[in-house]
């Protein structure tokens, strides 16, 4: 997909693999600069050298709130300005509910939404002055619970608040020329799902009940993230866009 980033400036977090990396060298073919976000150097380094041109690195833990002023400052620094905030970072602990400790309920929840809604915060300004975009990377399992909730249920409710915060943040931001929404991926074969790709008969639950008879790639959402970014979606906002392959048509 090209058309409809040139000249902006994106941050995507956990930008290194899967989701993120696919969408940062989307972004890039499209012309964006690109300022990638993660833990873990390497996987930023390799997806940098892909379009060095384009991409470019800072290390971000989500969770570490100095950090994340530490980020949007050296992107300032570095670009000037801030159109396109992805907030793709995310963890994932595939167990029942009750099998979770306390630190660990603590520790999934700051991470998948509390400091996703730090981050945002903290970019906002930015943002309103570029009049940009904010795309939050969901879930199906913050929508739908047959995925299954046995499995996901802190995961998903997570999700299912990053859900809300990006309708309401559409309708407090939209005077000021932000847009903001969300995709909602199914199953997709990245570096976060490798616990449930490692399950056969998981898979082949989901992928039974997905009409396009397949699991998605890291590509397949990184178009609709595309999409949600660009001019081409002026007049988007608010909303939460499947990106399952018809998953939640055939619970």
């Amino acid at each position: 997909m090209t058309g409809g980033l040139e000249g902006k400036v994106a941050l995507i977090t956990g930008g290194g693999t899967g989701i993120g990396r696919a969408t940062a060298l989307s972004f890039a073919a499209a012309g964006a600069r690109v300022v990638i976000a993660g833990r873990r150097l390497e996987p930023l380094r390799s997806t940098c050298a892909e379009a060095p041109e384009h991409i470019s690195y800072l290390q971000l833990d989500i969770a570490d709130w100095d950090a994340q002023d530490r980020t949007l400052d050296a992107l300032m620094d570095r670009h000037g300005r801030l159109d396109i905030l992805v907030n793709n970072a995310a963890m994932s602990v595939c167990k029942p509910f009750v099998e979770h400790s306390i630190e660990e309920i603590a520790r999934i929840t700051h991470t998948n939404f509390t400091s996703t809604a730090v981050l945002t915060r903290k970019a906002v300004p930015h943002i309103i002055a570029a009049r940009g975009t904010i795309i939050n990377v969901s879930s199906a399992a913050g929508k739908y619970t047959g995925m299954p909730p046995d499995q996901l249920s802190l995961y998903g409710a997570g999700k299912a608040g990053i859900n809300h915060l990006t309708r309401l943040l559409a309708t407090e931001l939209g005077g000021q020329g932000v847009r903001v929404n969300a995709v909602s991926p199914g199953l997709t074969e990245t570096e976060i799902a490798a616990e449930a790709f490692a399950n056969p008969e998981f898979v082949e639950y989901l992928v039974e009940r997905t009409p396009l008879g397949r699991a998605g790639q890291p590509q397949d959402v990184a178009r609709v993230i595309h999409f949600l970014a660009s001019d081409e979606a002026g007049w988007v906002t608010g909303q939460v866009v499947d990106a399952t392959g018809g998953y939640c048509l055939a619970l």
